[in-house]
Protein backbone atom coordinates (compact mmCIF):
# COMPACT_ATOMS: atom_id res chain seq x y z
CA UNK A 1 0.00 0.00 0.00
CA UNK A 2 0.97 3.45 -0.24
CA UNK A 3 0.28 6.02 2.08
CA UNK A 4 0.14 8.92 0.18
CA UNK A 5 -2.34 7.33 -1.99
CA UNK A 6 -4.39 5.95 0.84
CA UNK A 7 -4.26 9.76 2.28
CA UNK A 8 -5.61 11.07 -1.35
CA UNK A 9 -8.41 8.71 -1.70
CA UNK A 10 -9.95 9.27 2.15
CA UNK A 11 -9.44 13.35 1.58
CA UNK A 12 -10.96 13.36 -2.04
CA UNK A 13 -13.57 10.65 -1.08
CA UNK A 14 -14.44 12.95 1.96
CA UNK A 15 -14.40 16.30 0.08
CA UNK A 16 -16.51 15.09 -3.05
CA UNK A 17 -14.36 17.56 -5.50
CA UNK A 18 -10.96 17.59 -7.37
CA UNK A 19 -7.87 18.92 -5.31
CA UNK A 20 -4.60 19.73 -6.55
CA UNK A 21 -2.12 18.28 -4.19
CA UNK A 22 -1.29 20.87 -1.96
CA UNK A 23 -4.57 21.20 -1.68
CA UNK A 24 -5.09 17.34 -0.76
CA UNK A 25 -1.99 17.93 1.86
CA UNK A 26 -3.49 21.05 3.70
CA UNK A 27 -7.08 19.00 3.97
CA UNK A 28 -4.97 16.13 5.58
CA UNK A 29 -2.74 17.81 7.61
CA UNK A 30 -5.87 19.75 9.25
CA UNK A 31 -7.75 15.46 9.50
CA UNK A 32 -4.40 14.72 11.58
CA UNK A 33 -4.04 12.06 8.80
CA UNK A 34 -0.56 12.92 7.83
CA UNK A 35 1.56 10.19 9.79
CA UNK A 36 5.35 11.34 11.45
CA UNK A 37 6.72 8.66 8.70
CA UNK A 38 6.29 11.34 6.20
CA UNK A 39 7.96 14.25 5.92
CA UNK A 40 9.66 16.85 3.82
CA UNK A 41 9.36 20.58 2.59
CA UNK A 42 8.08 19.02 -0.93
CA UNK A 43 5.47 16.65 0.46
CA UNK A 44 2.57 17.88 -2.03
CA UNK A 45 5.26 17.16 -4.97
CA UNK A 46 5.58 13.67 -4.10
CA UNK A 47 2.07 13.32 -3.83
CA UNK A 48 1.43 14.89 -7.29
CA UNK A 49 3.99 12.55 -8.72
CA UNK A 50 2.45 9.19 -6.76
CA UNK A 51 -1.07 10.23 -8.29
CA UNK A 52 0.54 10.58 -11.65
CA UNK A 53 2.63 7.98 -11.87
CA UNK A 54 -0.65 5.64 -10.86
CA UNK A 55 -2.50 7.36 -13.46
CA UNK A 56 0.27 6.38 -15.69
CA UNK A 57 0.55 3.31 -14.63
CA UNK A 58 -3.22 2.24 -14.44
CA UNK A 59 -4.76 4.32 -16.77
CA UNK A 60 -8.29 3.25 -16.53
CA UNK A 61 -7.85 0.79 -13.66
CA UNK A 62 -6.24 3.98 -11.91
CA UNK A 63 -8.28 5.06 -8.57
CA UNK A 64 -8.01 9.04 -9.77
CA UNK A 65 -7.94 10.69 -12.91
CA UNK A 66 -7.28 14.47 -13.70
CA UNK A 67 -10.24 16.96 -14.03
CA UNK A 68 -7.52 20.04 -15.24
CA UNK A 69 -3.77 19.91 -15.09
CA UNK A 70 -2.62 19.26 -11.44
CA UNK A 71 -5.87 18.67 -9.84
CA UNK A 72 -7.10 15.26 -9.03
CA UNK A 73 -10.61 13.18 -8.30
CA UNK A 74 -11.71 9.56 -7.72
CA UNK A 75 -12.65 7.76 -10.61
CA UNK A 76 -15.60 6.17 -8.32
CA UNK A 77 -17.37 9.46 -8.75
CA UNK A 78 -17.54 9.18 -12.47
CA UNK A 79 -20.97 7.73 -12.69
CA UNK A 80 -22.34 10.01 -9.50
CA UNK A 81 -25.14 12.13 -10.72
CA UNK A 82 -24.98 13.98 -7.27
CA UNK A 83 -21.17 14.87 -8.49
CA UNK A 84 -21.18 18.81 -10.59
CA UNK A 85 -21.05 17.24 -14.44
CA UNK A 86 -17.76 19.77 -14.68
CA UNK A 87 -16.07 17.48 -12.07
CA UNK A 88 -16.60 14.09 -13.61
CA UNK A 89 -15.18 15.21 -17.39
CA UNK A 90 -11.22 13.50 -17.27
CA UNK A 91 -8.74 15.94 -18.51
CA UNK A 92 -7.35 14.33 -21.45
CA UNK A 93 -3.56 14.28 -21.11
CA UNK A 94 -1.96 15.07 -24.67
CA UNK A 95 0.69 12.32 -26.11
CA UNK A 96 3.73 14.29 -26.48
CA UNK A 97 5.77 13.43 -29.57
CA UNK A 98 9.79 14.46 -29.45
CA UNK A 99 10.67 16.15 -33.07
CA UNK A 100 13.78 14.54 -34.47
CA UNK A 101 14.54 16.81 -36.85
CA UNK A 102 13.09 20.28 -35.85
CA UNK A 103 15.70 22.95 -37.31
CA UNK A 104 19.21 24.29 -36.82
CA UNK A 105 21.56 22.63 -33.99
CA UNK A 106 24.36 23.15 -32.40
CA UNK A 107 27.14 22.02 -34.13
CA UNK A 108 31.15 22.96 -33.98
CA UNK A 109 34.03 22.94 -36.19
CA UNK A 110 35.75 19.38 -35.93
CA UNK A 111 39.31 20.67 -37.28
CA UNK A 112 39.56 24.16 -34.97
CA UNK A 113 38.09 21.96 -31.75
CA UNK A 114 40.59 18.72 -32.03
CA UNK A 115 43.62 21.38 -33.10
CA UNK A 116 42.87 23.16 -29.25
CA UNK A 117 42.10 19.89 -27.54
CA UNK A 118 44.76 18.49 -28.62
CA UNK A 119 43.00 15.77 -30.62
CA UNK A 120 42.13 14.27 -26.78
CA UNK A 121 39.15 11.53 -27.54
CA UNK A 122 37.84 12.46 -24.26
CA UNK A 123 38.55 16.13 -24.09
CA UNK A 124 37.92 18.17 -20.83
CA UNK A 125 34.47 19.32 -20.29
CA UNK A 126 35.25 22.90 -19.17
CA UNK A 127 37.48 23.32 -22.32
CA UNK A 128 34.56 22.06 -24.60
CA UNK A 129 31.81 24.20 -22.91
CA UNK A 130 34.45 27.53 -22.81
CA UNK A 131 34.68 27.14 -26.89
CA UNK A 132 31.30 26.74 -27.49
CA UNK A 133 30.70 29.48 -25.23
CA UNK A 134 33.06 31.67 -27.24
CA UNK A 135 31.49 31.48 -30.53
CA UNK A 136 33.18 28.31 -31.54
CA UNK A 137 29.87 26.76 -32.81
CA UNK A 138 27.02 27.10 -35.24
CA UNK A 139 23.25 25.96 -35.81
CA UNK A 140 23.34 23.54 -38.26
CA UNK A 141 20.03 22.29 -39.84
CA UNK A 142 20.90 18.12 -39.82
CA UNK A 143 19.24 17.78 -43.24
CA UNK A 144 21.00 20.11 -45.61
CA UNK A 145 24.39 19.69 -43.29
CA UNK A 146 24.30 15.36 -42.38
CA UNK A 147 28.24 15.41 -42.09
CA UNK A 148 28.60 18.35 -39.37
CA UNK A 149 29.77 17.41 -36.20
CA UNK A 150 27.28 18.16 -34.34
CA UNK A 151 26.69 18.00 -30.43
CA UNK A 152 24.21 15.70 -29.23
CA UNK A 153 22.91 14.94 -25.58
CA UNK A 154 23.81 11.48 -24.30
CA UNK A 155 21.37 10.55 -21.13
CA UNK A 156 21.81 7.87 -18.90
CA UNK A 157 18.98 7.45 -16.78
CA UNK A 158 19.98 5.74 -13.28
CA UNK A 159 18.63 4.44 -10.60
CA UNK A 160 21.42 3.90 -7.63
CA UNK A 161 23.75 1.92 -9.04
CA UNK A 162 21.79 0.53 -11.95
CA UNK A 163 21.34 2.41 -15.65
CA UNK A 164 18.06 2.30 -17.98
CA UNK A 165 18.70 0.06 -20.93
CA UNK A 166 16.98 -0.78 -24.09
CA UNK A 167 17.08 -1.97 -27.54
CA UNK A 168 17.10 -0.19 -30.75
CA UNK A 169 14.52 0.14 -33.33
CA UNK A 170 14.34 1.66 -36.53
CA UNK A 171 12.78 5.16 -35.49
CA UNK A 172 15.86 5.28 -32.93
CA UNK A 173 18.77 5.45 -35.73
CA UNK A 174 18.56 2.88 -39.03
CA UNK A 175 22.09 2.75 -39.48
CA UNK A 176 23.35 -0.84 -39.67
CA UNK A 177 25.49 -0.32 -36.65
CA UNK A 178 22.69 1.10 -34.39
CA UNK A 179 20.07 -1.37 -35.57
CA UNK A 180 18.84 -3.82 -32.58
CA UNK A 181 21.83 -2.60 -30.63
CA UNK A 182 21.40 -2.58 -26.81
CA UNK A 183 21.59 1.25 -25.64
CA UNK A 184 22.12 2.92 -22.34
CA UNK A 185 21.56 6.37 -23.08
CA UNK A 186 19.04 8.41 -24.89
CA UNK A 187 19.79 10.68 -27.42
CA UNK A 188 19.20 14.22 -29.25
CA UNK A 189 20.32 17.00 -31.21
CA UNK A 190 20.44 20.50 -29.14
CA UNK A 191 18.31 22.86 -31.40
CA UNK A 192 18.74 26.43 -31.24
CA UNK A 193 15.23 27.32 -29.39
CA UNK A 194 17.09 25.40 -26.05
CA UNK A 195 19.76 27.73 -25.99
CA UNK A 196 18.31 30.19 -23.57
CA UNK A 197 19.44 33.20 -21.11
CA UNK A 198 19.01 30.53 -18.04
CA UNK A 199 21.02 28.06 -19.05
CA UNK A 200 24.16 29.85 -21.12
CA UNK A 201 26.66 27.68 -18.91
CA UNK A 202 26.17 24.82 -21.12
CA UNK A 203 24.21 25.88 -23.96
CA UNK A 204 20.97 24.16 -22.89
CA UNK A 205 22.65 20.64 -23.48
CA UNK A 206 21.54 19.22 -20.31
CA UNK A 207 18.02 20.22 -20.51
CA UNK A 208 17.62 18.95 -23.71
CA UNK A 209 18.63 15.80 -23.11
CA UNK A 210 16.24 15.55 -20.06
CA UNK A 211 13.18 17.01 -22.40
CA UNK A 212 13.97 14.11 -24.67
CA UNK A 213 14.27 11.05 -21.88
CA UNK A 214 10.71 12.11 -20.58
CA UNK A 215 9.40 12.62 -23.38
CA UNK A 216 10.99 9.02 -24.95
CA UNK A 217 9.92 7.47 -21.49
CA UNK A 218 6.24 9.01 -21.69
CA UNK A 219 6.47 10.73 -18.40
CA UNK A 220 3.40 12.98 -18.35
CA UNK A 221 4.01 16.42 -18.59
CA UNK A 222 2.24 16.67 -14.92
CA UNK A 223 4.88 14.34 -13.50
CA UNK A 224 7.47 16.00 -15.41
CA UNK A 225 5.96 19.28 -13.84
CA UNK A 226 5.98 18.41 -10.17
CA UNK A 227 9.64 17.00 -10.38
CA UNK A 228 11.38 19.31 -12.85
CA UNK A 229 13.11 21.22 -9.24
CA UNK A 230 14.14 17.74 -8.01
CA UNK A 231 15.86 16.43 -11.33
CA UNK A 232 19.46 15.38 -10.87
CA UNK A 233 20.99 15.68 -13.83
CA UNK A 234 24.66 16.38 -14.33
CA UNK A 235 26.94 16.55 -17.02
CA UNK A 236 29.70 14.49 -16.47
CA UNK A 237 31.88 14.46 -19.75
CA UNK A 238 32.21 14.71 -23.42
CA UNK A 239 33.58 12.58 -25.83
CA UNK A 240 34.53 11.84 -29.29
CA UNK A 241 32.86 9.32 -31.50
CA UNK A 242 34.41 8.48 -35.07
CA UNK A 243 31.67 6.22 -36.98
CA UNK A 244 32.96 3.41 -40.24
CA UNK A 245 31.49 5.59 -42.80
CA UNK A 246 33.48 8.94 -41.38
CA UNK A 247 31.13 10.74 -39.44
CA UNK A 248 31.99 11.99 -35.99
CA UNK A 249 29.77 13.13 -33.25
CA UNK A 250 30.66 15.10 -30.06
CA UNK A 251 28.46 13.25 -27.27
CA UNK A 252 27.68 14.92 -24.11
CA UNK A 253 27.72 12.35 -21.56
CA UNK A 254 24.55 13.21 -18.64
CA UNK A 255 23.81 11.28 -15.66
CA UNK A 256 20.23 11.84 -14.60
CA UNK A 257 19.22 10.41 -11.31
CA UNK A 258 15.74 9.28 -11.41
CA UNK A 259 13.14 8.94 -8.41
CA UNK A 260 13.47 5.17 -6.66
CA UNK A 261 9.84 4.69 -7.67
CA UNK A 262 10.21 5.19 -11.29
CA UNK A 263 9.72 2.30 -13.32
CA UNK A 264 9.30 2.53 -17.29
CA UNK A 265 5.81 0.72 -18.28
CA UNK A 266 5.12 2.46 -22.17
CA UNK A 267 6.97 -0.65 -24.60
CA UNK A 268 7.03 1.73 -27.75
CA UNK A 269 8.78 0.70 -30.86
CA UNK A 270 12.28 2.38 -30.33
CA UNK A 271 12.20 1.25 -26.73
CA UNK A 272 12.52 -2.63 -27.07
CA UNK A 273 13.41 -4.67 -23.94
CA UNK A 274 13.40 -2.16 -21.16
CA UNK A 275 15.47 -3.46 -18.22
CA UNK A 276 17.84 -1.76 -15.56
CA UNK A 277 21.30 -3.13 -15.73
CA UNK A 278 24.21 -2.98 -13.06
CA UNK A 279 26.80 -0.85 -14.83
CA UNK A 280 29.54 -2.55 -12.88
CA UNK A 281 28.23 -6.02 -14.96
CA UNK A 282 28.47 -4.98 -18.41
CA UNK A 283 30.81 -7.10 -20.27
CA UNK A 284 29.47 -7.49 -23.58
CA UNK A 285 30.21 -4.87 -25.02
CA UNK A 286 29.63 -5.89 -28.40
CA UNK A 287 25.65 -5.82 -28.33
CA UNK A 288 25.63 -2.49 -27.72
CA UNK A 289 25.94 0.30 -30.37
CA UNK A 290 28.75 3.20 -31.31
CA UNK A 291 27.79 5.43 -28.54
CA UNK A 292 27.06 3.16 -25.48
CA UNK A 293 30.20 1.59 -26.31
CA UNK A 294 32.58 4.18 -26.83
CA UNK A 295 31.18 5.80 -23.30
CA UNK A 296 31.37 1.79 -21.68
CA UNK A 297 35.09 1.72 -23.36
CA UNK A 298 36.81 4.92 -23.29
CA UNK A 299 36.29 6.85 -19.79
CA UNK A 300 35.74 5.28 -16.26
CA UNK A 301 32.00 4.29 -16.35
CA UNK A 302 32.13 4.20 -12.23
CA UNK A 303 32.40 7.96 -12.34
CA UNK A 304 29.75 8.24 -14.99
CA UNK A 305 27.08 6.45 -13.08
CA UNK A 306 28.24 7.12 -9.67
CA UNK A 307 25.61 8.99 -7.49
CA UNK A 308 25.63 13.12 -7.98
CA UNK A 309 29.02 14.55 -6.86
CA UNK A 310 26.26 18.52 -6.29
CA UNK A 311 26.74 18.96 -2.56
Amino acid sequence: MDAYLDIAVTILRAERRPLSSHAILAEAHRAGLVPPTLYGKTQHKTLGARISEDILSHRDRSRFFRTAPGRYFLREFLEDPSIPNEHRQPFPARRRIRELSRGPALAVTEESVRVRLQDSKTPSTNKILNLLRKQHRAYLDPKKAPNALFVRSFVCVCRGSSVLSYRLGRYRDDRDTFMHKRSIGFTTLIHVDEHTLFNVGDMGIVEAGIRAVKIDLDIPPAVAEENAASDEAELRKFVWVSHVDGRSDLLAIIRYGCPQWFEPVKRRLALNDIEWIDVHGINNIEDYDPWSRCVLESYNRVAIFAESRRG
